[in-house]
């Protein structure tokens, strides 16, 4: 599974919070769709250079300024990262070959490492002074600029407010993700992450077919909504889904792009049995399982295994 990549406490959300809301304003992006990226941009004074710093020639550029104790360092980065945000000559690098609505998302998260206070500045005085950060700050950074992109893209609680007026279900963040122009995968932790019912998406990568197990997919990530969160902790699943897995019967198989809404029960930390619906969405990149509580049982009822 996947490190968590947004979760920040309340003082750290708070600033980023903030610091989303008011690049909407400058941008004049309140109630635009989609999201427009382009006047986001151009408010935060950045612009997403035509030379990918992808490109060799580019990043041989990045590697002189390194110098050549830490080229290996940045060559071995640079295969991994799919951004960059270039602080001194305030351009965003983002790598062509990422799929459009995946670098509308990258562009807002390098646009957060320059618009979160605490982090422009101190990359710029790193750079100056040929430091670097801390890992922990550097992951800190990192779930901020996510943190930032999604408040950006999703224009703060609009899109929740947009989807919450609909009966739920996993259509409704793939239909509204058009409006922001965002990506399905963005959108179904959106719409979990800020809903107010009871619900779970497990996000997994791509099935393959074992000959000795038969489908297998690998847990990417789970979101869960804070009722879910409150009622009944974290969601324990395995590090992949196989046909022994009762949430394998939410993963749609054999060519299909959904799965039919299933009921199954799972029990709280009180021990009482709720009503549980799960359905599945297949992309190229992901499957979603996306759960949701139905309501408290009073009869015992066989459970799927978790």
């Amino acid at each position: 599974m996947k490190d968590d990549d947004s979760s920040l406490d309340q003082a750290q959300y708070r600033t980023v919070h903030e610091a989303a809301r008011t690049l909407l304003l400058r941008g004049e992006a309140w109630g635009r769709f989609p999201t427009p990226v382009d006047d986001l941009l151009s408010a935060a004074q950045l612009t997403v250079v035509p030379i990918s710093a992808f490109d060799e020639s580019t990043m041989r550029h990045y590697l002189r300024q390194a110098g050549e104790q830490a080229e290996r360092l940045l060559r071995r980065a640079l295969d991994k990262v799919l951004g960059i945000f270039d602080v001194h000559a305030n351009v965003i690098h983002i790598d062509p070959d990422v799929r459009a609505e995946k670098q509308t998302f990258l562009k807002l998260h390098e646009t957060g490492h320059k618009e979160i206070p605490q982090q422009s500045g101190l990359y710029r005085w790193i750079q100056d002074c040929s430091r670097h950060l801390s890992p922990e700050t550097a992951a800190l950074f990192e779930r901020e600029a996510n943190t930032f992109a999604t408040i950006v893209l999703f224009q703060d609680n609009t899109f929740a407010k947009m989807t919450a007026d609909s009966q739920f279900g996993i259509t409704v963040p793939i239909k509204t993700a058009r409006t922001f122009g965002a990506s399905v995968y963005a959108a179904i932790r959106e719409y979990v992450r800020r809903s107010a019912k009871i619900c779970a998406v497990v996000i997994l990568d791509p099935t393959e077919t074992c000959a000795d197990r038969g489908p297998v997919a690998a847990v990417r990530r789970i979101e869960l909504s804070p009722e879910f969160q409150r009622q009944f902790g974290p969601l324990v699943a395995p590090s992949e889904l196989t046909l022994a897995d009762g949430l394998m019967r939410f993963v749609p198989l054999g060519g299909r792009r959904m799965s039919s809404p299933k009921t199954f029960a799972y029990i709280d930390r009180n021990g009482l049995r709720h009503e549980f619906i799960g359905e599945g969405f297949r992309t190229t990149y992901n499957s979603f399982v996306l759960i949701h509580a139905k309501s408290t049982l009073a009869r015992s009822i066989s459970l799927v295994r978790l």
